[in-house]
């Protein structure tokens, strides 16, 4: 089983199939054993099919069904008077479905005790657990009685046709009780309680009807209910119940394609939204990076702003929900340090080699490296350097996280290394209460500003603890 954090739910076949084979040839074979695609999305689906579009049709359906059986039953050939009382099971079934669907969603509740606690059965127990409920039962004898009553009951006097229409809708009655069973939310939902055998035994179910319809109708044969001329077409029913196979896949093939394709939908709205929002927040950034300028502002909120102003245009990556959740809902630091560049017209080489951090620490090396690089921009700008070359590397080492940041431009001088309210003095110390420290020295073309600190948040002391 696949698993995705798309979905909430969790030990799932989630969408979309990952070992669906890729073979046309191939496909074909796995569908006939697939299981059904048990997700969020499949449920909420199936849901909205049963209850805004399916509806009274099903039941409407099989009434329709059980009149015209019960119009062939009266004219086949040697009718027997059980057969009315095993057709009767069907009429109650649906009858009884009509009145609770009309009692689910007609507001309010019926006076009758009986009828208030199979609405309650439904609700509160049989929905998304088991395919156990007082209309199943009754469908569950009803499919059975409606072909025994055609096959046993019956015949095999003229007019022989009778008999097999009689039989072709009893099995179209099974075939939508089958179906409806099997394409019922229950399958499709991680909340259900059924047996693993049965969850295994749905893609197989058509074979199973098939052989049972083989031996009964075998039977009947064998005991004489069937005129001779009528027994080939006999058997040839026998391949009805292939048809609630084929709609059960196709529907669950329905389920597996949209459920790809909504999560395309989803990106790409997500995608227009991300872009609308940059598009609408270009004047923030701005003045984001107008404030990370500002020595008028306290170095806390210039640290902030030349932090944030990157992060607006990359609001983009939250555009692919895979990406972003597998990325831990935060923008990547490499993606952070490209907008960098671009903004500031940089050419930055990054060498980290920092493997998974705490959030802390993460967003320290953000900042830091933003506060660092913006800074040297500013000066490079200021001193007109046009070839701009960055580099920034950092690696984690006995403990410690250890971030360089190189740029073309001579040492800072002393009476402005890190004076009281710049960035430089609020980050380091920031790194000073980590146990750390931010220092400078030169290089071959220019300077190297290192921070290092440790890895470890620092232990409390006690009066904290209190």
């Amino acid at each position: 089983m696949s698993l995705s954090q798309q979905d909430r739910l969790s030990l799932v076949d989630f969408l979309p199939a990952q070992d669906r084979p890729t073979g046309p040839w191939g496909q074909i074979l796995w569908d006939l054993t697939a299981p059904a695609p048990m997700s969020l999305w499949s449920t909420r689906v199936t849901a909205a099919r049963i209850h805004r579009y399916d509806r009274v049709r099903p039941f409407a359906t099989r009434g329709f069904l059980l009149a015209v059986l019960a119009v062939l039953l009266g004219l086949a050939d040697g009718t027997r008077p059980v057969v009315w009382a095993l057709l009767s099971v069907g009429v109650v079934q649906t009858l009884l479905e009509i009145h609770l669907h009309g009692q689910a969603h007609g507001g309010a509740r019926s006076q009758f005790a009986l009828v208030r606690l199979l609405l309650d059965w439904q609700d509160n127990w049989q929905w998304e657990r088991t395919l156990l409920n007082a209309t199943g039962v009754l469908g569950g004898i009803a499919v059975p009685a409606n072909v025994i009553a055609v096959l046993f009951f019956t015949g095999p006097g003229d007019p022989g046709w009778v008999k097999v229409a009689a039989l072709a809708v009893a099995l179209a009655y099974a075939n939508s009780g089958i179906f409806h069973v099997l394409t019922d939310g229950t399958y499709y939902s991680a909340n259900q309680s059924l047996p693993r055998f049965l969850v295994s035994l749905r893609a197989y179910g058509w074979l199973l009807v098939t052989g049972v319809l083989v031996a009964v109708v075998g039977l009947s044969v064998h005991l004489g209910r069937w005129s001779p001329q009528m027994e080939p077409l006999a058997w040839a029913a026998c391949v009805l119940p292939y048809l609630v196979g084929m709609k059960a896949r196709d529907c669950d093939r329905l389920l597996r394609a949209s459920g790809e394709e909504v999560a395309v939908a989803m990106n790409e709205a997500r995608s227009r939204l991300a872009q609308d929002f940059h598009d609408m927040h270009t004047g923030a950034r701005s003045l984001f990076r107008s404030l990370a300028d500002d020595e008028a502002v306290s170095a806390q909120v210039r640290v902030d702003a030349a932090d944030f102003a990157p992060m607006i245009t990359l609001v983009k990556e939250m555009a692919d929900e895979s990406a972003w959740d597998a990325g831990d809902k935060e923008i990547a630091l490499e993606a952070v340090i490209e907008q960098l560049a671009r903004d500031h017209t940089l050419r930055i080489t990054t060498e980290l080699r920092l493997g998974e951090l705490r959030a802390a620490n993460r967003e320290l090396v953000r900042q830091l490296i933003t506060t660092v690089v913006s800074n040297a921009a500013q000066a490079m700008a200021r001193h007109e350097i046009h070839d701009r070359p960055v580099t920034v590397s950092g690696q984690v080492s006995d403990g410690m996280i250890h971030l360089s940041i190189r740029d073309p431009l001579p040492l800072i001088q002393d009476t402005s290394w890190c004076v009281d309210g710049s960035t430089l003095a609020f980050m380091r110390d920031r790194l000073r209460r980590l146990g750390g420290d931010i220092t400078q020295s030169a290089v071959a073309g220019g300077k190297e500003i290192r921070s290092v600190w440790s890895v470890r948040p620092p232990r409390l002391k006690r009066e904290s603890t209190r």
